[in-house]
C-alpha cells in the first residue's frame, strides 16, 4: 500500500498570540516563540498514513514525535505535493529533524506497518509551496458580510436564549399594562369614595 506523506503544520499557540503584551511575555518566560519547534507540531494529511502511524511500533511512534509529528491527520485539503507558503520553514525543518532522528533510532528490525520513512522524507522535502489567491478571499468574505449578523443570531446556542428574552420581556410589558390599568381603576374607586354623595 502506498501512502501520502503529505503534511501540514498545525501551530499550538497561532504566531498573533504573541503580539498581545500581557499572553506574549507568559508564553516567552516559558519558552515559546511563535515559530519554535516547541510550538508547532506537524500532521500527515492522509488519514490512512495518520493511521498507520498510530498502528506502528512503539519505537517508530517515538520516532516520529520526536521529530514534531502529532498523530491526528491535519485535514487541511490542498493538492498533493503542495504545502501552505507560511509553513515552508517548519517542513524544511521537520526533514531535518528526521534525517537527524535516523542517527539515533534504529528502526531497521521495526515494524513501520507500511510507512516509508526515506519516502517521507523525500516528500517533505520536496514539497510546493503555494498561495491562496488573495483576490479570491476577499471576494469570499465582502460577500458573507451581508449575512454575518443574521448567521450570528440563528445560532443555536443563541436561538433559545433570544426566545426566552423576548418571552420574559413581552411578559414583563404585558403584566405592567395590567397593572397600569389595575392602579388607575383603584384610584378612579378611592376617588369615588370620597366624593361627598350628591343630595
Amino acid at each position: 500500500m502506498t501512502l501520502c506523506y503529505d503534511i501540514d503544520i498545525s501551530y499550538l499557540y497561532p504566531p498573533e498570540v504573541f503580539d498581545d503584551p500581557a499572553q506574549g511575555a507568559l508564553l516567552r518566560r516559558n519558552g515559546l516563540q511563535p515559530h519554535s519547534r516547541a510550538n508547532y507540531v506537524a500532521k500527515f494529511r492522509d488519514q490512512r498514513t495518520a493511521q498507520a502511524l498510530c498502528g506502528a511500533a512503539d519505537e517508530v511512534r517515538a520516532f516520529f514525535r520526536d521529530c514534531g509529528f502529532a498523530f491526528a491527520p491535519s485535514g487541511v485539503t490542498l493538492p498533493k505535493g503542495k504545502l501552505d507558503h507560511r509553513f515552508q520553514n517548519h517542513l524544511t525543518d521537520v526533514a531535518d529533524r528526521m534525517r537527524e532522528n535516523l542517527a539515533i533510532y534504529d528502526l531497521s528490525k521495526q515494524d513501520l506497518n507500511g510507512l516509508d520513512i526515506e519516502a517521507c522524507t523525500r516528500a517533505i522535502t520536496a514539497a510546493q509551496p503555494v498561495t491562496p489567491p488573495v483576490r479570491e478571499v476577499a471576494h469570499r468574505i465582502g460577500k458573507g458580510k451581508s449575512k454575518v449578523f443574521l448567521a450570528f443570531l440563528l445560532r443555536p446556542a443563541l436561538a433559545l436564549p433570544a426566545l426566552v428574552l423576548a418571552m420574559i420581556l413581552t411578559l414583563q410589558f404585558m403584566t405592567g399594562t395590567q397593572r397600569t390599568v389595575v392602579s388607575s381603576n383603584l384610584i378612579d374607586a378611592n376617588v369615588t369614595l370620597l366624593m361627598p354623595a350628591a343630595r
